[in-house]
């Protein structure tokens, strides 16, 4: 990784390699659709400036695939340019933002790790298509849902993804 200097003025304050790489974890209530994308589309596997084929979407690992095992266990799914990880949880619940982040800073590990949130970006479309293929075990039903679903959310998810990217920085410097 070659070194950037960060500077104020003419004296540098940090350099590439001293911004030490964190697990970042996206994060929504099945760990199955928005989240699986989001962490895709960060870790460079799906296209950041074009809407991709739906059918890259649906090949992706974990897309649509969430196992009732599988809620609560963090699912890497590649690392991004700056060599941070890049992982995939579903929490079975809606609202678990605050819980994840105050157990990780109750172990000192804040610095570690950000939490992502696409539970905002989870349409109706989504909800109702996720809910056939994944509560019900009807994917023939729900993944035509969730296909408008996702291509309604992608462009959100987009900006969520560069967002996210762009406070890490800003985190380590304060």
């Amino acid at each position: 990784m070659p070194r950037v200097k960060l500077s104020t003025g003419s004296k540098p304050i940090l350099t590439q390699k001293q911004v030490s790489a964190i697990k970042v974890v996206y994060f929504d209530y099945g760990g199955s659709h928005s989240s699986v994308v989001a962490a895709n589309i960060h870790a460079g596997k799906l296209d950041s400036q074009e809407n991709p084929p739906i059918e890259e979407i649906f090949n992706l690992p974990y897309f649509d695939k969430t196992q009732k095992d599988d809620f609560g266990k963090i699912r890497r799914t590649g690392t991004d340019p700056e060599g941070n990880d890049i992982y995939v949880l579903g929490t079975k619940n809606g609202n678990s933002g605050g819980l994840i982040t105050s157990l990780v800073k109750a172990q000192g590990a804040a610095h570690q790790f950000r939490f992502v949130d696409t539970m905002p970006y989870v349409n109706m479309w989504l909800r109702i298509g996720g809910w056939l293929s994944r509560g019900l075990s009807l994917p023939f039903l729900g993944r035509p849902l969730i296909k408008t679903g996702i291509k309604q959310a992608y462009p959100k998810l987009k900006t969520l993804v560069r967002e996210a990217g762009k406070t890490r920085l800003m985190e380590v410097l304060e």
